[in-house]
């Protein structure tokens, strides 16, 4: 009898060093990207072909794609605009991620125009990318609360993912951008998604700014979803979005998942040796619980 399973994308490359408060210089993203791919993600979202001037951190985007050109199957790339397709694609990427957020207060202060424009433009880019074989995903921003708006109603939510959905994206992902969602909110917005548009794949992703990013990727998966993101070590946080904290951590949830008898197809022993060998690049602690509780127990064993 086969084990149940979900597959993981893991964005600690891009969303996790996006907002960091230093460059990584360009090796040691390659080194993190290989190092997790070598762990069994299937898909690593490798950095944002976003205009340096706005993220800084990921100004080497084509630099990082050119060093792993034997990988670029298995790494996907955000593209904010067209211009940011065109270079994914003179890159040879073979996946994108698209973002619009579930309110303009949100999507003004993150992509300037509004969600609208944004919608308008992602159908544009579908088309071209659909032409050159791109798989185009797309992300939901803001969809359980906004730092402009407030509360966020789930026909907000459906409205956008309808728009997507029509455009001819088949995989949706809704994201905690301000990790604001509590468990029943987010077994809510997922059984109404569900029923409003059955045939999308739906994705989540989650922010652990008030410590609940675990309890609601449990609640999710009890609705059903299968689609996961998350950074090694629980790094990341949009700069957009005021007092957002990292992302829900990837060695943390799978190696629960795993425990669970939930396949994720990753090794968490290596995984906890990235998330190390990051937080030693970085020089600084990160949020995640997993690779600090085993190394700490490790000292504390007898010889």
């Amino acid at each position: 009898m086969n084990r149940p399973s979900v597959d993981w994308v893991e964005v600690g490359p891009r969303d996790g060093l996006q907002s960091w408060p230093t460059t990584l210089p360009t090796p040691a993203k390659v080194g993190l990207i290989t190092g997790l791919l070598e762990c069994g993600f299937r898909r690593v979202e490798a950095t944002s072909m976003v205009h340096p001037k706005w993220v800084p951190q990921l100004a080497d985007a084509e630099a990082v794609l050119e060093a792993l050109p034997d990988r670029i199957a298995n790494l996907r790339v955000l593209v904010p605009n067209r211009r940011g397709l065109e270079r994914a694609q003179q890159a040879g990427v073979r996946n994108v991620a698209v973002t619009v957020a579930a309110t303009d207060g949100y999507n003004q202060h993150n992509l300037n125009r509004s969600v609208d424009q944004t919608l308008d433009e992602i159908t544009e880019l579908v088309g071209v990318a659909r032409r050159d074989g791109i798989v185009v995903d797309a992300s939901v921003s803001v969809a359980f609360g906004c730092p402009y708006e407030g509360q966020v109603s789930a026909e907000q939510v459906a409205r956008v993912a309808r728009a997507l959905a029509d455009a001819g994206i088949q995989e949706i992902a809704l994201a905690d951008t301000i990790g604001i969602a509590n468990p029943a909110q987010v077994e809510r917005v997922f059984e109404s998604m569900k029923d409003v548009l059955p045939a999308v794949r739906w994705g989540a992703h989650f922010h652990d700014t008030r410590g609940a990013a675990m309890a609601n990727l449990l609640s999710a998966l009890e609705t059903g979803v299968s689609l996961f993101e998350g950074s090694v070590g629980g790094i990341g946080g949009s700069p957009f979005a005021p007092g957002a904290a990292g992302n829900l951590c990837s060695e943390d949830a799978i190696a629960m998942l795993e425990s669970m008898g939930i396949e994720t197809g990753v090794d968490v022993t290596r995984l906890l040796e990235v998330a190390r060998g990051l937080e030693r690049t970085l020089g600084a602690p990160l949020p995640g619980k997993l690779h600090a509780v085993e190394q700490t127990q490790a000292r504390s064993l007898p010889a």
